[in-house]
């Protein structure tokens, strides 16, 4: 497995002027090990985070009580706190709009039995907002303890203010080659959830050679699909995450 600045250094060459700096690759690398499990069950492997600049960085999180050690600088990544919650920066330059909750339903199924879309409310924004945070710690705590690990395809952001990076899929096709398919064949998990159809063609064939059976596809939680499409598909991370057999 090459380490993480030479695998940079080559989608670099790809992307050029369109790869985000390294020290957020870094920083959104710190998150990931922040919360990884002591013993992976289910891998959740995404695309990528959003492009993340040198100003982001300089947004500071506030310190959250019972995350020793947590990073300190802003990253636009769910795995950040305040990426989406503007009270954890407290900034004036915290973004006018961030956040992924169609991920927070993701993890919030990972966690519980869901029945109706408003199970999802905890970590929704109607919520409360001390409540809200409240619920997420819990929630990335949860999965933590249960070995639940959002992992990225690409060790580099593939869009930016909502637009694709030129030549995304040789840039994931190359991250995945040269670093990510390690990092989730040593996790050894008993599960993988790839999300994003895009992103199966790109792994699959190694998730047939080395989980044959043990490994789902489902839709972006973006997807161009009915909202009871979508349920389904929070469904099925419940079912599988709780290690119950998917219908």
């Amino acid at each position: 497995m090459r380490n993480l600045r030479e695998t940079y250094t080559r989608i670099r060459d790809l992307l050029g002027e369109h790869t985000e700096p390294f020290e957020s690759v870094e920083l959104v690398e710190a998150y990931r090990r922040f919360f990884k499990p002591e013993k992976v069950r289910v891998v959740l492997l995404a695309e990528s985070h959003v492009f993340t600049d040198d100003s982001d960085r300089q947004i500071p999180n506030v310190p959250i009580p019972g995350l020793p050690e947590y990073p300190e600088q802003y990253a636009r990544f769910v795995y950040c706190l305040g990426y989406g919650e503007k009270s954890l920066t407290n900034s004036e330059h915290h973004p006018k709009r961030d956040g992924t909750p169609q991920f927070w339903k993701i993890f919030f199924s990972c966690c519980n039995p869901i029945e109706n879309p408003g199970d999802f409310y905890p970590v929704l924004g109607k919520t409360e907002t001390n409540a809200r945070v409240r619920n997420k710690i819990d929630i990335l705590k949860q999965m933590k303890r249960q070995g639940i690990w959002l992992v990225d395809a690409s060790i580099v952001a593939l869009y930016k203010d909502g637009k694709k990076a030129p030549r995304m899929f040789d840039a994931l096709e190359e991250s995945w080659r040269s670093y990510t398919r390690d990092v989730v064949l040593s996790a050894q998990p008993d599960h993988v959830i790839c999300i994003g159809k895009g992103v199966a063609r790109v792994v699959e064939p190694d998730l047939k050679k080395h989980f044959p059976s043990k490994y789902t596809v489902l839709a972006q939680p973006n997807a161009f699909l009915s909202s009871a499409e979508h349920f389904a598909n929070y469904k099925t991370y419940s079912q599988i995450c709780l290690g119950q057999p998917p219908l």
